[in-house]
Parts: structure tokens; C-alpha cells; sequence
């Protein structure tokens, strides 16, 4: 038996392939250049889309030729932001590169003042996370994992203060103030009250499954408003009717393979 939305989620994967560049890496739109941001969701895409619909097809990409755009970046990483290191290290060891990764993190912080802001703080830890590598270098400020900010900023906060296991955050009022970010479109804004955009829609989701939590019975309002995403060529779009990216298409992706795997509608 397939899996739910299998259908959508290989069209975006489509979508994404036709933004992969013959000498590696992925861009934004086809006639772009690629940058690291968009390999990430590039490669994200595929990775995703591939182990959930089980679609060997789908995973087959120019893992080689990604490697060597990837490497271009490693020389000096000092100049790369946390999130563009956090993306590099992803990208790297999901294409057979994890020595590299370590490396990377190795020699990036080395040359960066690690923690100095929350998104930096968050970025580090992801990284670390995903490279198995001791976290005890990253330091988590209290003022990082205060819930406060747009929805991205309040995501940030939860996931640090469960990496340190600080209990900062209440589950409950941070689950119910998330839920508050739903608007009548099924969709999520930064802001209760604010317009519905398909990266909240993500960062709601995932929030809201790292706390445990679901959304009821507007479960099926999140997936209405996310399928009003997608674009007839497959890619997802900020909200409907706007043109598709590669950003957005991943958040589309992620989205629906998060709501594939909700409970029941009358569970909480």
C-alpha cells in the first residue's frame, strides 16, 4: 500500500531535479546558478521524498559532482553564516561525505565565536546533532531559549531547550500558542492573526511534533492550505497562487510527510 501523498511529493521531487546543474550543485530556478542553500533543499527534497514513497528512482542523483560543488565552500569557512555550515554538513553527509562534515565543523569552529545569537546557537547544535559529535562545545544561553519572537525564532527556542534539557519552556503554553498561529485557511502565520505562509505552516508542524502535540481535527485544514501550495509543474509556492521554489517546495515536502504521520483527528 503507498503512502499518503506520494503522488504530490514525487512531482515536487521532479520539480527539484529540474533545478539540478550538470557540474553539481542546485539552483533556484533552472537558468540559475546554484548555491548552497539550494542544494540543501534540493538534495532535502529528494532524500525525503525518496525514503518516504520508497522510490530508488528518486534517490539516484549526481552524488559525486554534489561533493565537489559542496567543496568549493570548505577552503574558507569562516566566512560561512551557521545556517550556511549547518546546510554544508547535511549536504555532505547525506552524499557519503561525513569525515568531511567533520572537518568542516571542525575547522568552522575554530575561526567563528560559537552561540553569539539564537539562530547561530540552533544552527551549531543541528549540525552537531547530525554529525554525532560531542555537544558540549555549544553553550546554551538562557536568553537563546526564551520563547518569544515570530514562529521560526519561538521553534529555535523549543528545539535548544530540549537539546539542553533546560525545561525553559512549557510544553503547554508554548504547544497552545503555536496552535494560535492557525488561521481559517488551515495555514499558520508568524504571528497569531497573522498571514498564513507555507514556512510556517513547516516550523508549526515540526514544533508541534517535537512537543508531542497534533492539531485535531484542523489537521485537515493544515493539509487543504499545503496542498493549495503546489503548483501544476510541482513545485511549492510561499502560498497559493505565487510562483514556486525550491525553499518553499521543500516546506511544502516536509509538511506533507509530517502530516501523513499525525494521529487520529480527535487526538490532541
Amino acid at each position: 500500500m503507498s503512502q499518503p501523498f506520494c503522488e504530490q511529493l514525487e512531482k515536487a521531487a521532479s520539480f527539484a531535479l529540474e533545478r539540478q546543474k550538470p557540474d553539481g550543485g542546485f539552483g533556484a530556478t533552472p537558468r540559475l546558478p546554484a548555491t548552497i542553500e539550494d542544494t540543501y533543499h534540493g538534495l532535502k527534497i529528494l532524500h525525503w521524498v525518496g525514503s518516504y514513497c520508497n522510490n530508488n528512482e528518486i534517490r539516484l542523483f549526481e552524488i559525486n559532482k554534489h561533493l565537489e560543488f559542496l567543496r568549493r565552500f570548505t577552503k574558507e569557512p569562516g566566512n560561512l553564516s551557521a545556517k550556511a555550515i549547518f546546510q554544508l554538513v547535511w549536504c555532505f553527509k547525506n552524499c557519503g561525505g561525513a569525515k568531511e562534515a567533520k572537518n568542516l565543523i571542525r575547522k568552522w569552529s575554530n575561526a567563528v565565536p560559537r552561540c553569539n545569537s539564537r539562530e547561530g546557537c540552533y544552527y551549531l547544535f543541528r549540525a552537531y546533532e547530525l554529525i554525532q559529535m560531542d555537544k558540549s562545545g555549544p553553550v546554551c544561553r538562557e536568553k537563546f531559549i526564551a520563547f518569544d519572537g515570530i514562529l521560526f525564532k519561538r521553534w529555535m527556542a523549543i528545539y535548544l531547550d530540549l537539546q539542553c534539557k533546560t525545561g525553559l519552556i512549557n510544553k503547554e503554553t508554548a504547544s497552545d500558542w503555536i496552535r494560535r498561529c492557525q488561521n481559517y485557511d488551515g495555514g499558520f502565520g508568524f504571528l497569531p492573526g497573522s498571514t498564513s505562509y507555507l514556512e510556517n505552516s513547516h516550523y508549526a508542524l515540526v514544533a508541534l511534533s517535537k512537543l508531542g502535540k497534533g492539531l485535531g481535527r484542523k489537521r485537515f485544514e493544515a493539509i487543504e492550505f499545503v496542498l493549495s501550495c503546489q503548483s501544476e509543474p510541482g513545485g511549492f509556492s510561499r502560498k497559493a497562487d505565487a510562483a514556486p521554489f525550491l525553499d518553499a517546495t521543500w516546506h511544502g515536502t516536509a509538511s506533507l510527510i509530517l502530516l501523513s504521520k499525525y494521529k487520529k483527528p480527535d487526538s490532541n
